[in-house]
């Protein structure tokens, strides 16, 4: 579990964490995030709001053009490194 609890929408989209939740869901880190929202239920809010940014980017009028491809940018390189640990451990 996180040692820190975030408050705010921005906390949790620089999370690598919560983006590889967020873009590649499982039973594990679902039972991790729903122990992290338990320990803190007055964060829902944001975590929700940030779930939603990144599940729906191409919709999102919350962020400018920009920042959405910057923050593609850095889900798809962030799951590219991801996959790419996982393939040379192999």
């Amino acid at each position: 579990m996180k040692r820190c609890i975030y408050t705010k929408v921005d906390d949790f989209l620089l999370d690598d964490d919560f983006i590889r939740y967020a873009m590649d869901p499982s039973s594990d880190k679902d039972a991790q995030w729903a122990s992290y929202l338990s320990a803190a239920p007055g964060i829902r809010a944001a975590f929700l709001k940030a779930y939603d940014i990144l599940t729906h980017l191409d919709e999102c009028e919350l962020l400018s053009p920009e920042q959405v491809n910057h923050l593609k940018e850095r889900v798809f390189r962030t799951l590219f490194v991801r996959d790419l640990y996982t393939f040379c451990r192999k």
